[in-house]
C-alpha cells in the first residue's frame, strides 16, 4: 500500500461540508437509514471516480518511463493548484453566520431518501486536486488492477473517515453522538478555514516536490 497515498487521503478527509451534512442527517425521523445511505453513496461515488482516474492514467500512459515528464507536470500542476487555494482560503473574508429559528431549508430537504442520496453523490462527484495526487500514487506503484483498485478502496475509507467515525457513532449511539457532533461542527466553524489552508498547503508543497524532483531526476 503506497504511503503516498495514505498521506493524501488523510489531507483530502478534511471536509467540513460533509460533517455538517452528517449532523443535519441526525435530526428528524430514520437518522440511521439516512446517514448510512449518505455515507454508502459517497463511498461509492469516491471510488467510482477514483478508478476512473486510474483507468485514465492507464490509457494515457502516465505510468510508464516515456511519460515520465508529463507525470511531473500533473503533480507541478495539482501542487501550484493546490497552494493557490491555500493562499485564497487564507485571505478570503470571513461571512458572518446567519442566525435561524426551526429546521432549515437543508434540514427539511434532508428528510427526503433520495435527496440524501443526490447529496453524497454531489458532495463528492468532482475529486480535488489532492485526491487526483492520491490516485495519481496508486497508479505509480504499476500493479496489476485488482491490486490498485485495493489500494484504492483502503485509500477511499481513509479519506472518508469523516463522515464513517460519525456514522458509526449514530449507530451505536444516535442519542448522545447528536450533541457532540454539535459541538465538532462548531469548532470547524471557528477553525476549518485554518485546517483547510494547513492540508491544502502541505499537501501542495509534497505534490509540488514530487513533481521538481522528477522533472529534474
Amino acid at each position: 500500500m503506497p504511503g503516498e497515498a495514505i498521506s493524501l487521503a488523510l489531507a483530502a478527509s478534511i471536509y467540513p461540508p460533509a460533517l455538517a451534512a452528517v449532523i443535519a442527517l441526525g435530526r428528524g425521523v430514520d437518522v440511521r437509514l439516512r446517514v448510512l445511505l449518505f455515507v454508502g453513496v459517497a463511498l461509492l461515488t469516491v471510488f467510482l471516480t477514483g478508478a476512473l482516474m486510474l483507468l485514465a492514467f492507464e490509457d494515457l500512459g502516465a505510468t510508464s518511463q516515456q511519460q515520465r515528464t508529463g507525470s511531473a507536470a500533473l503533480y507541478i500542476a495539482i501542487g501550484t493548484a493546490l497552494l493557490l487555494l491555500a493562499l485564497r482560503l487564507r485571505h478570503r473574508r470571513e461571512k458572518e453566520p446567519k442566525q435561524q429559528s426551526g429546521p432549515s431549508k437543508i434540514d427539511r430537504y434532508l428528510q427526503s431518501r433520495r435527496l440524501v442520496a443526490l447529496l453524497g453523490i454531489v458532495l463528492y462527484v468532482v475529486p480535488s486536486p489532492i485526491y487526483v495526487g492520491a490516485v495519481k500514487a496508486i497508479a505509480n506503484t504499476n500493479a496489476s488492477t485488482p491490486q490498485e483498485l485495493a489500494y484504492l478502496a483502503v485509500t477511499v475509507v481513509v479519506m472518508l473517515w469523516l463522515v464513517e467515525v460519525p456514522m458509526l457513532m449514530m449507530l451505536v449511539v444516535p442519542e448522545r453522538t447528536t450533541a457532540e457532533l454539535e459541538r465538532i461542527n462548531a469548532w470547524f466553524a471557528r477553525h476549518g478555514r485554518l485546517v483547510a489552508v494547513i492540508a491544502a498547503a502541505g499537501a501542495g508543497a509534497y505534490l509540488l516536490g514530487v513533481g521538481l524532483i522528477e522533472a529534474l531526476g
